[in-house]
């Protein structure tokens, strides 16, 4: 048989032949392998990372996966270019976001005085990624050619009383902006308030943007350590090579 000299191995391949090699068909290797790890560990060179527990291990895992720009080599200049592209980042996706939030006061939208072509109570359905539950909304929608008008998310008892009242070729002042209803009287008779329609039109401009706050909230946690190594480098080290070196 083949004789192989042990001593020659680094300790990570004396570890990875341990976990690979056919004790029963190499008896001999596998002694020779034995008698070579526990000559390096009585001389205490046998540099090799303890084992974890199997959570720690994960954990570890993570760790080491982790992407971490030290910036211990590599010039002010690009430092401050990583910062300033986060906050822009940040910036963009918050100045896309928050206007919806915004729902414009009653005196500053256009007051529509129209003729009704068609009014029905449209029902639509909308399902949580997340959960998986399917949400039914009930909008009234108001076409007046060339425009469609749309009051969302009203209850279901008020949406069929408004589309019951509202008849083709009737005279109706809508408040709006972007096609959505903020307020709707007929002949002075109000059917949907604009204190009523305010939470309304903001839940419907905002449906589905909760999930932007978590890609922050994320990209936040993601970016924390190689963030603060750009104003201190090299704070934050690669968990692999803390762990070896």
């Amino acid at each position: 048989m083949k004789q192989i000299d042990y001593k020659r191995y680094t300790d990570d391949e004396l570890l990875d032949v341990e976990r690979h090699i056919n004790q029963v068909a190499f008896p001999e290797r596998y002694k020779q392998l034995q008698d070579e790890i526990k000559r390096r560990q009585a001389l205490g060179i046998f540099n090799v990372p303890p084992e974890l527990p199997p959570k720690e291990l994960n954990n570890t895992y993570w760790r080491n996966n982790e992407i971490i720009f030290e910036f211990t080599s590599i010039s002010k200049s690009w430092r401050i270019t990583f910062i300033a592209t986060y906050l822009l980042v940040n910036i963009a996706i918050l100045a896309w976001i928050i206007p919806n939030y915004y729902v414009s006061p009653l005196h500053s939208l256009h007051q529509y005085t129209t003729t009704i072509d068609d009014v029905d109570c449209r029902k639509d359905s909308v399902e949580n990624e997340k959960t998986g539950e399917i949400s039914d909304y009930y909008d009234i929608v108001i076409s007046a050619y060339p425009n469609t008008f749309i009051a969302p998310n009203i209850h279901y008892s008020k949406c069929q009383h408004i589309a019951s009242t509202l008849t083709t070729q009737a005279d109706v002042s809508i408040w709006q902006q972007d096609g959505l209803i903020h307020q709707l009287k007929i002949n002075q008779q109000m059917l949907l308030s604009y204190d009523y329609m305010k939470s309304k039109v903001r839940e419907f401009r905002t449906r589905g943007l909760t999930v932007y706050f978590f890609i922050l909230f994320a990209l936040g946690l993601l970016s924390f350590k190689s963030l603060y190594n750009a104003f201190y480098p090299g704070t934050f080290k690669q968990a692999y090579r803390q762990f070896f070196e």
